[in-house]
């Protein structure tokens, strides 16, 4: 059981929960079987493994590039599939290889991403997520100038 510094046995609900998950693809291909797998809020979590493992098939499907092929997924509570506006409005997919304008400096393209999801510019609140991640000092700089984490 996971819990909390106030009670240790409380249940802590997963912001990532998978359940039965598989994926065969068209050709036969059987990519993930039945993977459980639960991430709670404030976990850093690796995915390792050789080619084929799934991994990549695994972020795609709780990102919902690519369709599951059985079971479920929720996104802090919201099923991927049923519920697939807020489930996403919940997770952000950050590649290591951008496509974007590798010559924006890094506030810039942050201020873009917002809009690309509807969101007003707000330079207050982005000064305080690059700062949080310890970017802030970073905001002047080129993209392509960051480390791969740091993108």
């Amino acid at each position: 059981m996971c819990g909390t510094p106030d009670d240790p046995g409380a249940r802590v609900q997963p912001i990532i929960s998978v359940r039965g998950l598989s994926k065969t693809y068209a050709g036969g291909f059987q990519a993930l079987k039945s993977i459980d797998l639960d991430i709670r809020k404030g976990e850093i979590f690796a995915l390792l493994g050789p080619n084929g493992a799934g991994k990549t098939t695994l972020i795609s499907i709780i990102c919902g590039i690519v369709n599951p092929g059985s079971g479920q997924v929720l996104a802090d509570g919201h099923d991927i599939v049923a519920d697939y506006r807020a489930a996403r409005g919940k997770i952000g997919l950050v590649p290591q290889e951008l496509s974007t304008d590798a010559f924006e400096s890094v506030w810039d393209t942050v201020k873009f991403s917002r809009g690309l999801f509807g969101k007003p510019p707000n330079p207050a609140y982005i000064e305080k997520i690059l700062r949080q991640l310890s970017l802030w000092d970073k905001k002047a700089e080129k993209i392509m100038a960051l480390s791969g984490g740091m993108k």
